[in-house]
């Protein structure tokens, strides 16, 4: 047979243009051997009728935590995946330096998706957090002995592949800066960009808030609390606004008590909408309140965000970040990684951990998810 596969009739997503074009795909050896409107489905071993469908280039979930069964909350991502939609997962500092080698050797390369890594500027990464009733909270920066810049540079740099930034977490109670600064010294060593965990404080985001460069991003963009995107009068707060107009990305990473819909409402009535839409799902949040990517990006369509921009925000917008645009483009000869996404009509309810509400009269959903032109299937535990 010419094609392994071919999906015809889908709303092909160019993510650069936000513009959608009806066409097929072929796809052989898991790469597109082409793409037109008159591809025959006899010439091919398996056909997928994507009429009225939307096919995007596959999408990444920017914020995850998926070092399984090493870091306790972590995801397995080879399972939640077909139903996100997401052929690329980016783990956001589960790992650090020390054992990075087994995040690599045991979850990433053994993975059908594809899994890239900001690394914790701890050397353990998040592997204290255990959410056990009962025990004490351990932070990785308690001992600031494990914040390590040379250790981490030369982690970063051996493994290129697999590793995009550097992640540091501003968490409350974070009575130091000194992790803040290590990583930014990190980032600029191995020419990278940082992601910042937000928090209310202490500290204060003015405390670090003009020291991210253009290219550095802030998660958790919606949390509630002192010191979050909107002030007391529900405006933009100055320092956000300036760090957006420099060049740096707000990422949404909506996870549980990082996320208040009503901050979001406000902030977005201001135009403030996030560069990058990803969930931080772990196990203590993924079927209660995130579930998924797709489910986590039709909130933003509850609310008014266009369908183009929504989409942008887990295709280009990611991989431009990791400055890895070919993740984002679907062209002959690129891997076939592809979402098939489906506008299913639904009155829904979303909630936020607070119980606040947004009404929605729709939702998208993963109908069928190729990487490296195999159709994934939903098998196994999260």
């Amino acid at each position: 047979m010419l094609y392994d596969l071919v999906i015809k009739q889908g709303e092909l997503f160019h993510p650069k243009e936000r513009k959608f074009v009806k066409t097929d795909i072929g796809i052989k050896g898991g790469r597109i051997l082409s793409i037109g409107t008159d591809l025959e489905p006899q010439q091919a071993d398996k056909v997928l009728d994507a009429s009225g469908k939307i096919v995007s280039p596959g999408l990444i979930d920017f914020h995850v935590h998926c070092f399984y069964l090493f870091h306790r909350i972590s995801i397995n991502p080879d399972m939640l995946a077909p139903r996100a939609g997401t052929t690329t997962m980016v783990d956001a500092g589960s790992s650090g330096a020390l054992n990075f080698d087994a995040f690599r050797e045991f979850i990433i390369k053994k993975a059908k998706i594809n899994v890239l890594a900001f690394l914790n500027i701890s050397l353990i990464g998040q592997c204290f957090e255990a959410q056990i009733a009962g025990v004490p909270v351990i932070q990785e920066y308690d001992d600031l002995r494990l914040v390590h810049v040379l250790q981490t540079v030369k982690c970063l740099e051996e493994n290129r592949d697999f590793l995009v930034g550097v992640k540091v977490r501003a968490y409350h109670g974070l009575t130091n800066l000194t992790p803040i600064y290590a990583a930014i010294e990190a980032a600029e060593q191995a020419e990278v960009p940082l992601m910042i965990h937000t928090s209310p404080p202490p500290p204060s985001f003015r405390q670090y808030m003009d020291l991210l460069r253009p290219g550095d991003i802030v998660t958790h963009l919606y949390h509630p609390g002192p010191g979050g995107v909107v002030d007391r009068a529900g405006k933009i707060r100055t320092e956000y606004r300036e760090a957006r107009e420099r060049g740096v990305l707000m990422e949404t990473g909506f996870a549980r008590w990082h996320m208040d819909f009503e901050v979001m409402k406000r902030a977005v009535g201001h135009g403030f909408w996030p560069d990058i839409i990803s969930t931080d799902v772990t196990t203590t949040n993924v079927e209660d309140l995130v579930y998924d990517l797709l489910y986590t990006a039709s909130k933003f369509l509850a609310i008014g965000m266009p369908i183009e921009e929504m989409l942008a925000a887990m295709t280009i917008a990611p991989a431009k970040a990791m400055k890895r645009v070919d993740l984002a483009e679907l062209s002959q000869g690129a891997v076939a990684d592809l979402t098939v996404i489906e506008r299913v009509e639904e009155d829904l309810t979303f909630l936020d951990y607070y119980g606040h509400q947004i009404k929605g009269k729709e939702k998208i959903v993963c109908k069928w998810l190729v990487r490296k032109g195999e159709v994934l299937g939903h098998t196994g535990r999260i």
